[in-house]
């Protein structure tokens, strides 16, 4: 029985869990952190993930699968949104859709504020002197949304508050008044992008009319003090009346009043100027919301990890066609072969054992027990455990399996397929690795629950990527109901990366899975799995081979 503890606390079942619960599909492999619209792409991370890993990975799950499940990408595609406004859309809908699921899912909701404080909060970074300052206004749109949320956020929004004050005066007003509508109805993804469009359109539009009005004063007052109030304006700090300047600074030659009348429009050009070039910036230079940043932080994870990391393999295709006709009569035969003698252990040890009682079913042979006042005439049945087991067959069909090795395997698979497909209690799978798609793939032969096809005749080209396949079987057994689950690797030779492949299979083991090896005319597969693997030569050793491996797996409850 595989643990929930075990599960949360290993990567790849972990994304597997979550791809399940959310109904989105989540690989392992590559270098970077990503979505497509339909699949979540995790980057190879290191084998034994910190917690704060696992988090971040969990919580770019949650996010990504919030989008996918509730973003309409057609829409947003054709919306056709420049980068300031899909900045802005982003907030939004990232903001919408969080809430969407987890009112589905209430548990995501404390990881998505985990990580909002986290980003927002106690890594927020603070926007250098040097940086434009209309960055915060987009900088006060995310903070706002994220503050619905986590009210700790309403630190570092104060300060962009501060900074739209003191620069563009009006302008935070006219974002909160379409922010509010946000947060009062904002359904789906077209609403979130006409949102979008109101806020970035308030600030192109946006005047400093503030600062304007300002400039009137002097030309109503006509004094010295007049001309050193409008003067003051030119900081564009704030309101002229609290940064007037004295009357005597006002006193000077004809050349000083021309400039203090043309300098008053310097800093309200300036901030206009600032938010029009806001919408030349290209989309990199914008400030990043919560998917970006736990997309960068995952990628540097990967990047900057000195041990080797996890990957799973992908399904591909790979060309297959039934057996020869010689050689499906051959396999039969063993299969046969070793499917008597299985089941004649299997029935020996999980015959019904009578046990009599004070209840159960009426036991005819126990009444006479009555005429001495013993009520023990009823009987009970029990099955004894141990075939609720699910039987997973991975084939190497790498380029070394070439000729006879291959040959061989395929009819050794066949016949074990077969021999388990008859067996009451017993659930098997054959997977083929690699797949003709990429390097860490596998090709599903035949999956739990299916018949077993004829579709053996397989050809060997490729490498040996064990361990990413030994992690797409495992994601696949995690979900399936019998209690006990079994992998068994038909293997002639080494694979990619022996460390990887035996930290795997170390983690199979942690977890429960039980894993067994059958080496094609080769023992390296015994340097992997010592004490639980066998090797073949020719097909006549297969009965007798997979019968010790198979009745210590399936009768006595795993190797001896």
């Amino acid at each position: 029985m595989i643990r929930s503890k075990d599960i949360l606390n290993c990567l790849p079942l972990l994304a597997s869990v979550l791809g399940d619960q959310y109904g989105v599909q989540v690989r392992i492999g590559g270098k970077e952190a990503c979505t497509n619209g339909k699949v979540i792409q995790l980057p190879s991370l290191p084998m034994d993930c910190e917690p704060e890993m696992l988090a971040l990975a969990k919580g770019f799950c949650d996010h990504e699968a919030a989008h996918i499940r509730h973003t309409d990408f057609t829409v947003l595609e054709a919306a056709k949104l420049d980068p300031v406004t899909f900045n802005l859309f982003n907030c939004l809908e990232d903001w919408r859709v969080e809430k969407k699921l987890s009112g589905i899912f209430p548990g995501c909701r404390q990881n998505l504020n985990w990580l909002i404080r986290r980003f927002f909060v106690e890594q927020a970074q603070p926007r250098a002197g040097g940086d434009s300052p209309a960055l915060a206004v987009l900088d006060y749109v995310l903070l706002t949304v994220r503050a619905w949320d986590v009210e700790e956020v309403n630190r570092p929004r104060t300060t962009a508050a501060k900074t739209l004050r003191q620069h563009f005066s009006g302008l935070k007003e006219m974002l909160d008044a379409v922010l509010v509508k946000v947060r009062i109805h904002c359904p789906d993804t077209p609403s979130a992008i006409a949102y979008a469009r109101q806020l970035a359109q308030s600030i192109r539009q946006w005047e400093p009319q503030q600062q304007a009005r300002d400039d009137e004063k002097p030309a109503q007052h006509k004094g010295k003090r007049g001309k050193g109030r409008a003067s003051g304006v030119t900081t564009g700090m704030g309101d002229a009346t609290d940064h007037s300047v004295p009357a005597s600074q006002g006193e000077d030659t004809g050349s000083s009043a021309c400039a203090s009348q043309t300098q008053p429009s310097a800093a309200p050009s300036r901030a206009k100027g600032q938010l029009s070039a806001l919408f030349h910036a290209e989309a990199q230079d914008l400030p990043q919301a919560l998917g970006d940043i736990l997309s960068g932080a995952l990628t540097r994870c990967q990047a900057e990890s000195a041990v080797e990391t996890v990957t799973v393999a992908v399904e591909g295709f790979r060309q297959t066609g039934a057996l020869p006709e010689a050689q499906k009569l051959q396999v039969l035969q063993a299969s046969i072969a070793l499917r008597t003698r299985l089941q004649g252990f299997l029935q020996a040890q999980t015959q019904k054992r009578c046990s009599i009682g004070r209840r159960g079913a009426l036991h005819p042979g126990s009444l006479h027990r009555l005429q001495t006042g013993n009520p023990r005439i009823f009987r009970r049945e029990a099955v004894r455990a141990g075939l609720n087991t699910a039987v997973h067959i991975l084939l190497d069909v790498s380029g070394s399996m070439s000729g006879a090795p291959i040959a061989l395997a395929r009819q050794a698979c066949f016949a074990v397929a077969k021999a388990l497909e008859n067996i009451k209690g017993v659930n098997p799978a054959v997977t083929a690795f690699p797949a003709m798609a990429s390097t860490s793939s596998v090709f599903p032969i035949m999956l739990h629950g299916q018949k077993v096809p004829n579709s053996f005749d397989i050809s060997a080209s490729g490498g040996t990527p064990l361990a990413a396949a030994l992690w797409w079987v495992m994601q696949t057994m995690l979900f399936l109901k019998e209690q006990r689950k079994i992998i068994l690797i038909i293997t002639d030779g080494v694979p990619d990366s022996t460390h990887a492949a035996r930290q795997a299979l170390n983690i199979a083991q942690k977890l429960g899975f039980e894993v067994y090896g059958v080496g094609i005319r080769d023992d390296h597969i015994a340097q992997l799995l010592p004490q639980t693997s066998r090797v073949i030569n020719d097909l006549p050793d297969l009965a007798p081979t997979m019968l010790g491996l198979l009745h210590n797996a399936l009768v006595q409850g795993g190797a001896s």
